[in-house]
């Protein structure tokens, strides 16, 4: 068993509902009809994306396993760092493509005179934000790993400490890099430890606890 069949194994028993994918599909094009009306205004058209990253991208790992959902995969042979690396890549894949998708579109609008999209802060958004709500999720389920989220995101002291969304197009200077190495940082640390859970950790099904 191979990396390619825990990929196919996470789009059979999908870790992304076709939901999400619907909801990706309008906040792309909403985001493309907002840059071809003003080219400039990157950051907006792409906090619905970064939004919708952090709930997609919190697919959830441990009370799935412990329900049965992965028996299959789990002893199917397939080595646990690889089953932990494709749950979080496609988990994470469909809010990355739409970031490319939009910044397609902003390249096209601004006649690459500005590219928003690719900025070191709005990469680190993106990545990072992915990373570290991939990994927090892992350790519960997506409903209330969205319900954390939602709490941080709506409660302003909160929102102005840890929202990814203050990243985009934001102007660089040492308290912005500081922002950046700090994100950075968090999401490497908690890939880490969110894999080391997967790969050692026991996931004891639920009927049997």
């Amino acid at each position: 068993m191979t990396f390619l069949y825990a990929i196919r194994y996470f789009h059979v028993v999908p870790v992304v509902p076709p939901l999400f994918s619907a909801a990706f599909t309008i906040a792309v094009g909403a985001s493309a009809l907002r840059l071809m009306s003003d080219a400039s205004a990157a950051a907006d058209a792409l906090t619905p994306v970064l939004f919708l990253q952090l709930f997609v991208a919190s697919s959830g790992f441990k009370f799935a396993a412990r329900r049965g959902y992965y028996d299959l995969l789990l002893t199917s042979g397939t080595p646990r760092w690889q089953i932990a690396f494709a749950h979080c890549l496609v988990s994470i894949t469909p809010g990355l493509v739409s970031w490319l998708c939009v910044a397609a579109v902003e390249l096209v609008a601004t006649g690459g005179r500005n590219w928003v999209s690719f900025a070191p802060v709005t990469c680190a958004a993106f990545v990072g934000a992915s990373l570290i709500a991939w990994s927090v999720a892992v350790f519960s389920s997506r409903t209330a790993t969205t319900v954390l989220w939602l709490l941080v995101m709506s409660i302003p002291a909160t929102a102005r400490a840890f929202s990814p969304v203050q990243l985009l197009a934001a102007p660089w200077s040492s308290s912005t890099s500081v922002v950046v190495g700090v994100t950075c940082a968090a999401a490497v640390i908690g890939f880490a430890v969110a894999v080391a859970y997967i790969v050692r950790g026991s996931t004891p099904l639920e009927a049997a606890q």
